[in-house]
C-alpha cells in the first residue's frame, strides 16, 4: 500500500532526532516561553529542573511520558511510561550535546504542538547547561571520601530546594534517617580502617535499593539519610524494612574481616508548615525512637 506524503512525513519526523539549540533573542519569546524560562532558571538541580520542565510543558502540550538521558553524566530521568508516538530531541550548545529528550503519548503530535515543544526546548538549553556545569563543579566538594556518597554539605544545600519544590507543587517528600547500631564497637575491636570499609559497603548497599530520583547521603559519622521524592509513606516504610532486613541478614567482608551489623531507621513525611530544621529534627527523633525501641528497628511517622 502506497503511503501518503503526510504519513511519510510523520514517520520521518518520528524516527529522526530534532536538534535544539539555545534561544538567541529573548525578545522573540512568547509570554508563555518567557515565563517558563524564569521558572527553569530557579534551580540548578537537574532532577528538579526536568520535573519543572515537564510540568510547564504539560500546560501547553499534553503528553504521557518524558525522558531525559545524558550518558556522559550517567543521568537517566523517566517521568511516566513510554508509549508508541514519540519525539526525540538532542539539546546542543556550542556543538556539544547536553543529552537527549524523548516525549511520548498515545496519539500523534501535530505540527503546532511540535513547534511549541521546540520553542520550550530552546528555552531549556541554557538552564540544562547551567545545571550540568553546577553538577560537575560540586561533585568533588560534595562527595564523602569514605563512602563515595553525597555528603552533609550537599544535603544541607539540597534539602531546602526539595522542601520548596514539594510545597510549591504539592508533592510528597519523605526523609529517611539511618544509623548503624553499636558502630563504636566495630571501631574499637577492629580499628577505624575496617570501620571505614564497612561504611563504604553500607553505602553501596543503601544505593542498591533506591530509585534514580532518590538521594542518598552520608549525614555524618555512622549516620546516613535518604531524600525520597514523591513517595508514599506506607511504601517507604516497606522499603526501609527491606533495607534493614537485608543489612541484618548480610555478613560484610571488610578486608577479610567478616562483620555483622544492624541499623535503626526513622522515617518522616513533610508537613505543610515544615522547614528543613523541623523536618530533619522529626526524622532524627524517629531514628532515636527506633534505637530506644531495641535497635534493628524502623519507626515511621503516623
Amino acid at each position: 500500500m502506497k503511503k501518503t506524503k503526510n504519513s511519510a512525513d510523520h514517520n520521518n519526523r518520528k524516527n529522526s532526532i530534532i536538534i535544539i539549540k539555545p534561544i538567541k533573542k529573548v525578545e522573540s519569546l512568547t509570554e508563555e516561553s518567557l515565563r517558563t524560562m524564569y521558572i527553569l532558571q530557579s534551580t540548578l538541580d537537574i532532577n528538579i529542573l526536568i520535573e519543572l520542565f515537564d510540568h510547564e510543558l504539560k500546560k501547553m502540550v499534553s503528553h504521557d511520558y518524558l525522558n531525559y538521558k545524558n550518558s556522559v553524566e550517567n543521568i537517566n530521568i523517566d517521568l511516566g511510561e513510554i508509549i508508541k508516538e514519540k519525539l526525540i530531541f538532542n539539546l546542543k550548545i556550542n556543538n556539544n550535546s547536553l543529552g537527549k529528550f524523548v516525549i511520548a503519548r498515545n496519539i500523534k503530535f501535530n505540527k503546532w504542538e511540535i513547534n511549541q515543544i521546540k520553542n520550550l526546548m530552546s528555552v531549556l538549553v541554557q538552564p540544562i547547561n547551567n545545571a550540568l556545569l553546577y553538577r560537575q563543579a560540586i561533585t568533588n566538594a560534595s562527595i564523602d571520601p569514605v563512602t563515595k556518597l553525597n555528603n552533609r554539605t550537599l544535603f544541607n544545600k539540597i534539602i531546602n530546594q526539595e522542601i520548596d519544590f514539594a510545597h510549591r507543587y504539592e508533592q510528597k517528600l519523605l526523609l529517611m534517617m539511618i544509623d548503624l547500631d553499636n558502630f563504636k564497637k566495630i571501631n574499637d575491636n577492629f580499628g577505624h580502617n575496617i570501620g571505614d570499609v564497612l561504611l563504604n559497603l553500607l553505602g553501596q548497599e543503601l544505593t542498591k535499593f533506591m530509585r534514580r530520583s532518590d538521594l542518598v547521603f552520608r549525614y555524618g559519622g555512622d549516620e546516613f539519610c535518604i531524600i525520597l521524592r514523591n513517595s508514599i509513606l506506607d511504601g517507604a516504610k516497606k522499603l526501609a524494612n527491606r533495607v534493614r532486613n537485608n543489612i541484618d541478614e548480610n555478613e560484610f567482608n571488610c578486608n577479610d574481616v567478616k562483620i555483622k551489623i544492624s541499623v535503626s531507621i526513622g522515617l518522616a513525611k513533610l508537613h505543610d508548615d515544615d522547614d528543613s530544621i523541623t523536618f530533619i529534627e522529626r526524622a532524627d527523633k524517629l531514628l532515636y525512637d527506633a534505637k530506644n525501641a531495641g535497635r534493628n528497628n524502623v519507626i515511621a511517622e503516623k
